[in-house]
């Protein structure tokens, strides 16, 4: 019963498992449910050490409880995605690919934008709220059985194994075939990675980030992402990388058994495709995608054994699925009214910052004004904002709060005094290095996009530094539009 503690411990979940039986089932309790799930303190966990359970051991345990089987797991023929920068996007490019082959997709990825829902997809689409309700509640009862007094603590990994757990549970069910599943984090330690036989693998480029986990070395961290490299499964790199992550990456897939190949860059395959994802870093995920797609087609479609060889020119469904491939929130223009253009970017590592903010530069339009939006997670914002340094661009930058949390799926208008600190501590940072641009700390962000919205000057807005403000925003803009 100890196992149990790594999905559902804790006193929160417990009392929903007393109470859910007998009450709606309604996605608004599933969201409820998620929510108990979410540590909201960095309280040590009671009883066992997460530490002491791999996430493969529990994985296992929960695959075991929801009787899915490997042979299952093998037949939803997986193509596993780790990597720093540009996973989701990656992603997003083969499940298009491989849709517009005329396969049944699949995919998983995190973190979601605006509903959980998004994290589970079948043919491109975030399942029904129905259909997440009612495979999110078979594995809640199921997971539920073992159910133990003593378990206080809910460690912080629970909410994403059990989120891969509804993804799977979903995909068992729905013939598909094909799955695309992103990793989590890191790589060789992801509730992901107790897929045991995708049919191939791909890194995407390898960059500074979660070093608190991962390492402090892109060595480190191309070892952690490389986990996902399985003895006979190919590998594909994505070209670009830097050299010290490359050569890891290399070692460690060898090291595997795994044979391995870096693709080409996007320019060398033939048949004058576009990819529908803007910002010249897109090119080279899309190469990776087009590796992915071409490997998997021709292990499962045309019985080949071995990686087939690149480049090669690309056919009508290739590239029909790279110019229709959408991803919100990575390099994402809306035009709001006749005044305001906003561009969104998640970007969070000081060398996707950088990217977003070329891609802005490009863009915007000379003669309009620009703002920026900014605000990150606990990370090293001297170095993030580093790179607006030698921007001259922007006439001014408002530093702002989020909706959401990490510690809870709903969003919230209530701001707390540690989070305008932060906040301030940004803004702070940023009279330091760029004095020449106006900076203002805001009260809350809808605050900041009725400012912006009200705007009687053509303006180019860059909201920037997190996924989760980059979600915020997504949600914002569709509430005023549906008011």
């Amino acid at each position: 019963k100890l196992q149990f503690l790594y999905f559902i411990g804790g006193s929160q979940a417990r009392s929903f498992f007393r109470t859910m039986a007998s009450r709606s089932r309604d996605f608004s309790k599933v969201l409820e449910a998620i929510d108990s799930l979410i540590p909201k303190t960095s309280a040590k966990p009671l009883g066992p050490s997460p530490a002491q359970m791999s996430n493969a051991d529990a994985m296992a345990f929960g695959m075991k409880k929801l009787g899915i089987t490997e042979k299952q797991l093998k037949e939803l023929n997986v193509i596993h995605i780790a990597g720093t920068k540009g996973k989701g996007s990656t992603a997003s490019m083969c499940e298009s690919i491989l849709r517009h082959h005329g396969l049944k997709t699949a995919m998983f990825t995190s973190p979601h934008l605006i509903s959980v829902t998004e994290r589970v997809r079948i043919n491109g689409m975030p399942v029904s709220e129905e259909t997440f309700a009612t495979h999110f509640w078979s594995v809640w009862d199921k997971l539920r059985e073992d159910e133990s007094s003593e378990m206080e603590e809910v460690p912080k990994t629970t909410f994403f194994r059990f989120m891969t757990l509804v993804a799977l549970h979903c995909f068992t069910h729905e013939d598909i075939d094909v799955a695309v599943i992103e990793v989590g984090m890191g790589g060789r330690l992801d509730a992901t990675n107790s897929i045991p036989a995708p049919v191939v693998c791909g890194i995407t480029h390898i960059g500074l980030d979660h070093v608190e986990v991962l390492g402090n070395t892109l060595s480190l961290i191309a070892a952690e992402k490389a986990g996902i490299c399985k003895k006979d499964i190919p590998c594909l790199i994505a070209p670009g990388q830097h050299p010290e992550a490359q050569e890891q990456l290399v070692t460690s897939a060898t090291k595997a058994g795994a044979p391995h190949v870096t693709c080409p860059s996007f320019s060398e395959y033939s048949g004058d495709a576009k990819v529908g994802l803007e910002g010249v870093h897109q090119l080279d995920n899309a190469s990776l995608a087009v590796g992915l797609c071409h490997t998997w087609l021709q292990l499962k479609k045309e019985g080949k054994s071995s990686i087939p060889s690149f480049p090669f020119t690309l056919t009508d469904a290739f590239k029909s699925g790279l110019a229709e491939t959408r991803w919100d929130g990575r390099c994402q223009t809306i035009q709001v009214n006749d005044k305001l253009r906003v561009m969104i970017d998640g970007a969070h590592t000081d060398q996707s910052m950088k990217v977003a903010v070329n891609w802005f530069r490009e863009k915007a339009a000379p003669e309009r004004e620009k703002r920026l939006v900014f605000f990150c997670q606990q990370r090293d914002v001297e170095q993030l904002l580093s790179v607006f340094k030698d921007v001259s661009i922007f006439k001014k930058a408002h530093f702002t709060p989020l909706l959401s949390s990490k510690g809870s799926i709903h969003a919230s208008n209530v701001v707390s005094s540690e989070a305008l600190e932060w906040v301030q501590k940004q803004c702070d940072v940023w009279k330091a290095m760029v004095p020449s641009v106006e900076a203002v700390v805001c009260s809350s962000l809808p605050s900041v996009i009725d400012e912006l919205s009200n705007t009687t000057e053509e303006m180019d807005v860059l909201f920037t530094g997190s996924l989760y403000l980059a979600g915020d925003v997504l949600k914002a803009f569709k509430s005023k539009a549906t008011a």
